[in-house]
């Protein structure tokens, strides 16, 4: 019994050491990733500080010049939120404005051409091989941000506005956009 004890006592030591070595490992892997995660705030704002100085759209709102232009155009009713001097209207605000008041497969485009004819636009067209257009969008400028544009799909068989988007701010995964889109370029 006194062998079996003896080796007990070597293999529980052996234990403790090993037991030791992971707690003290195990430590070590907090403080690391404690360090790690204490930097993440700082590193979320500094992405979104520089996303915002490159895209100002995601940040600031629109100005009260663009937004007396666009009520008076889209013929907005003067007690709407988005047409009052002093609110903040962001683009995501205009972005549902613009659908409200122009339906997808619903509107024609010449009545969005009609609405916006002061603001710049520029059309671009995929034309394939055989040289045949094959896709229209209109780009409007409709805010002071030139890399922000509003782009109108439009079928070409029944020339009505099928989908509006815009420019957003590029993701994780998104490559660069451009600071200048579709009539500001040129």
């Amino acid at each position: 019994m006194g062998v079996l004890q003896s080796g007990m006592r070597k293999g529980s030591s052996k234990m403790r050491w090993i037991g030791m070595r992971g707690v003290g490992l195990l430590i070590w892997v907090f403080l690391v990733s404690g360090c790690i995660v204490s930097e993440v705030p700082a590193n979320v704002r500094r992405y979104q500080a520089t996303r915002a100085a490159r895209y100002p759209w995601t940040a600031e709102a629109i100005d009260e010049e663009s937004k007396a232009r666009l009520c008076a155009a889209l013929e907005l009713d003067p007690n709407n939120p988005f047409c009052q001097p002093g609110v903040q209207v962001a683009t995501e605000d205009l972005m549902a404005v613009l659908r409200k008041r122009f339906p997808e497969n619903k509107t024609s485009y010449e009545e969005v051409a009609k609405v916006l004819q002061g603001f710049p636009v520029v059309v671009e067209e995929s034309i394939n091989p055989e040289g045949e257009v094959t896709s229209r969008t209109y780009a409007y400028l409709l805010t002071q941000f030139e890399g922000f544009c509003v782009y109108f799909d439009v079928d070409l068989v029944t020339n009505t506005t099928i989908r509006i988007d815009n420019i957003k701010a590029p993701g994780v995964f998104d490559g660069p956009i451009p600071t200048r889109c579709g009539p500001a370029m040129r």
